[in-house]
């Protein structure tokens, strides 16, 4: 039975269907009424629908979850958004309703046991009511650093493979404006529908390149005129210290070994980050990148 609209307690917005519990056969078969017909519906596709039977996943399409990746992609690029399926309180969705109604996007509201249904290939139940079958994003190669000839920063990954600190140095760098960030294809994480949930919104602000050589990447960023600098517990100057005028792209080593020697034989410098004791000589490759964008923006705004 659809809930009342909520008109009728002074609000304007259209009424959201009840979750189908276990209605009686008479019941379910009732017709919809005028405000649920399939032509008002298909005018106004952004109006959440009451229990659908959801036509097949359009093949191509990826499945992000989480309220803040699918807020992102709501704003950024609304056209990819193929379809919106929530769960729960609808006062709780207040937000992406209303971006799905300006963009008219296909919404629905279904109850739990329904929603879990269609996400049961997810890898944890950390998707708070919320998923988006997407279009994938655009992912650059080397073949596109063209695009790159007006960047001011650029980070290159390599082999950083936790996925958790994929998806910290992927906010990071949408937080402090970044440019680009170029991931290894092989022997590294890449940008999974879980690391997207896990850096709340910020896969959507910022390029992603795949690339396959890093010491190629960084020869052919250092021919736009960025300046490489390498993140090393050893280097001989501190980030303070150094010149980033300029463009800069930051290189970050794998977890626990760091940057690879050939890989520092083709920065420009390498840099440190002060601090540390023994035993504790470095920082996490995520904090290190954020304290190195961080340093990168404050510099920016002083000039």
């Amino acid at each position: 039975m659809a809930k009342k609209s909520l008109s009728r307690r002074g609000s304007s917005k259209t009424a959201i269907g009840k979750p189908h519990r276990g209605k009686s056969r008479s019941q379910s078969s009732k017709q919809p009424g005028k405000d649920q017909h399939p032509d008002i519906r298909a005018k106004q596709p952004s109006q959440p629908r009451q229990k659908p039977n959801l036509p097949p996943i359009p093949q191509g399409v990826e499945l992000l979850y989480g309220k803040h990746s699918v807020k992102a992609v709501l704003l950024k690029r609304p056209n990819d958004v193929q379809r919106l399926l929530l769960a729960g309180k609808e006062s709780y969705h207040e937000e992406l309703v209303n971006l799905a109604r300006k963009t008219r996007t296909e919404t629905f509201l279904l109850g739990w046991p329904e929603f879990n249904e269609f996400g049961r290939s997810l890898d944890d139940d950390n998707h708070q009511g919320v998923m988006a079958y997407v279009k994938p994003r655009d992912i650059f190669d080397e073949s596109d650093f063209d695009r790159l000839e007006k960047a001011r920063c650029v980070l290159v990954l390599d082999q950083v493979s936790n996925p958790q600190n994929l998806a910290t140095i992927i906010r990071s760098a949408a937080f402090f404006h970044a440019d680009a960030i170029c991931i290894m294809k092989n022997r590294a994480a890449s940008a999974t529908p879980e690391v997207v949930r896990l850096a709340v919104g910020g896969a959507e602000m910022i390029d992603l390149y795949q690339i396959t050589n890093v010491s190629s990447a960084i020869e052919a960023l250092k021919e736009l005129g960025f300046n490489v600098l390498g993140l090393d517990e050893r280097g001989r100057r501190t980030l303070a210290e150094h010149d980033l005028s300029g463009k800069t792209a930051f290189v970050i080593g794998a977890e626990g070994e760091g940057l690879r020697q050939k890989t520092k034989s083709y920065c420009s410098d390498l840099v440190r980050i002060p601090g540390g004791m023994a035993g504790v000589e470095s920082l996490n490759a995520a904090v290190a990148t954020t304290v190195a964008l961080y340093e990168f923006a404050r510099l920016m705004d002083s000039d």
